[in-house]
Order: C-alpha cells, then sequence, then structure tokens
C-alpha cells in the first residue's frame, strides 16, 4: 500500500498524541501525515489515526473530518482510533455495528450520546480488518504498534517498540495475527460483506448476503474472491481460526466454548480447521502461548 498513514488532528485532540503517533510511525519509516484542515488532506491513506483528545470531541465542528473517514473507510482504510476519538467513528457510521472501545471513563458519556454504538471498555484493543479502537488516554501508543504491525510486520513493531522502550504486551507473538483480510479493493459491496462477517458469530447463507447487496450469489462469489484473493468460504473459515487464536490466547475458555464462540457446534470439526489452518491442535497453541509468556 504506497499511500501513508494519516493522523488527524482533530479540534481538541491531544498535541501530545499527535507527535508521540507522529515520531513512532516516523521510526518505522511509515512517513505518517498529520492533518488539521480540510484543505490538507491527501487524496487516499492506507490508515486513518484519530488520536485521544482533552475533552469530549464535538463532530459537528469539523463536518470534514467525518465526510473524510466515511470516503476512507470506503476506499478500504484502516480506520483507527485511540479514547475518545472513537467518537468520530461513532459520527462517521464506520464502526458498522461492531464492538469497539474507549476509556472506561467515558463509557457512559459515549453511551448517553451515540446509543447505537457497542463498547466493551473492558479490552484495551479491538481489532478487525478495517478497524481498530484503543481504550486508555495512553493507548495511542498500543495503537501506534498495531498500526506498525499491520503496514510494516511483526518485525518492525518489534524494533519501534525497543527503540521506544515501551512494552509491546499483547502485541507481541502470542496474538498470532497471521489473518490480514485485504480491505483496500474499493470493491463496496464487498467491503460491506467483509464488515457484516466480522460482526456474526453465525455465517448467514450466500444467498441472503448476495441479496442484501443487490448481488446474484454468483455475482457475489466472483466478486469477493476477485477484491480478497479469497473465497467467500476459504475466507470465513481463516476468519473463525483467527477469532479462535485471539480466545485461546487471551482467554481461559474451554476449547469447546472457544469452538462454540467461533461459530463450530461440532468441536471436531473445529479441531480439524485448526490443525489443518495453524498446524497445531487447540490445546498445543494453548500451550505454545503458555510457554511464550512464561519465557518472556
Amino acid at each position: 500500500m504506497s499511500a501513508s498513514p494519516v493522523i488527524l488532528a482533530y479540534p481538541g485532540a491531544l498535541h501530545s498524541a499527535v507527535l508521540g503517533l507522529q515520531d513512532m510511525l516516523d521510526h518505522a519509516g511509515l512517513a505518517p501525515l498529520v492533518v488539521d484542515a480540510p484543505d490538507a488532506l491527501p487524496n487516499g491513506a492506507s490508515a486513518v489515526i484519530l488520536p485521544p483528545a482533552k475533552g469530549e470531541p464535538d463532530p459537528s465542528a469539523a463536518p470534514w473530518v467525518i465526510n473524510w473517514l466515511e470516503q476512507a473507510a470506503s476506499a478500504g482504510a484502516l480506520i483507527c482510533s485511540a479514547c475518545v476519538g472513537v467518537i468520530w467513528i461513532a459520527a462517521a457510521g464506520v464502526d458498522a455495528g461492531r464492538v469497539v472501545t474507549t476509556h472506561w471513563g467515558a463509557d457512559a458519556m459515549i453511551r448517553r450520546d451515540w446509543p447505537a454504538l457497542q463498547i466493551d471498555s473492558d479490552r484495551l484493543v479491538i481489532e478487525y480488518a478495517g478497524l481498530v479502537t484503543a481504550g486508555g488516554l495512553m493507548a495511542w501508543i498500543d495503537l501506534a504498534l498495531v498500526v506498525i504491525e499491520r503496514l510494516k510486520g511483526h518485525d518492525a513493531m518489534l524494533a519501534t517498540a525497543r527503540h521506544f522502550v515501551v512494552d509491546p504486551g499483547r502485541r507481541d507473538q502470542r496474538r498470532f495475527r497471521r489473518f490480514a483480510p485485504v480491505t483496500d479493493h474499493a470493491d463496496a459491496p464487498v467491503l460491506r460483506v467483509q464488515q457484516r462477517l466480522e460482526q456474526l458469530q453465525e455465517t448467514p447463507p450466500l444467498a441472503a448476503l448476495a441479496r442484501a447487496e443487490g448481488l446474484s450469489p454468483r455475482s457475489l462469489q466472483r466478486r469477493f474472491k476477485t477484491a480478497t484473493g479469497l473465497s467467500l468460504t476459504d475466507y470465513t473459515r481463516a476468519l473463525r481460526i483467527e477469532r479462535a487464536r485471539v480466545l485461546l490466547a487471551d482467554s481461559s475458555a474451554s476449547v469447546a466454548e472457544v469452538a462454540a464462540a467461533v461459530g463450530y457446534r461440532d468441536v471436531p470439526a473445529f479441531y480439524r480447521v485448526f490443525r489443518k489452518i495453524t498446524g497445531q491442535t487447540p490445546a498445543a497453541f494453548r500451550a505454545s502461548v503458555t510457554e511464550d509468556a512464561g519465557a518472556g
């Protein structure tokens, strides 16, 4: 992806976070653009980052931010927020019904003003293919590491963390973020299907997905494969196993509970698919995570 990441220095954005994000992304070789006015907006972006703010942002004060966020999301940019920066995501509808996170202290205020937003403020970072939200006021550091890993790779993320002497924490290899779906294909119906698949535990029938986009099942299958490089079946399977990795690494849920949480009613089938994709059984994967954590 040739476009640079954009840090939106919207009205009220925390200057220290804007500068810190710029420094970390610069060190990783990403050459971010800091934009604080509509006439400075580029034609495209690999990622758009909404830093925390001093107080509650007012989207009505900068409608250009909302309009450009909508365009960037439709074009497949990675949309990111830290703390109350998620309010801009809510205003632009970029969440698309997906669960997001924010500062625990801002949770009630945001729920009041944006009742349709699905918030889980217990989680520090919540990731999807084209959307990443981070919780606390200083979570812009975690967000920077996510963006670097997504755009430059795991080694670049670790090198940046070492340089700035920050703990990569949950961004280490225990997360095994190996499935990175393509979202910069500019096929809007396919992007909406990808977003819908991320929200749902059960995969809707192909006919229902196609009908919602005004396409035939055959046309949707063809366009999905062209845009993402994967068939709908393979994409859904990879998405489920990625979710399973996260649950196995970060929770104490049993393998059967993890299988159910990612849409597998048949546990032996879940075992077979997990092993085919990862080369390990779920139990072996979890054991390797525990060993890595102990070694750290």
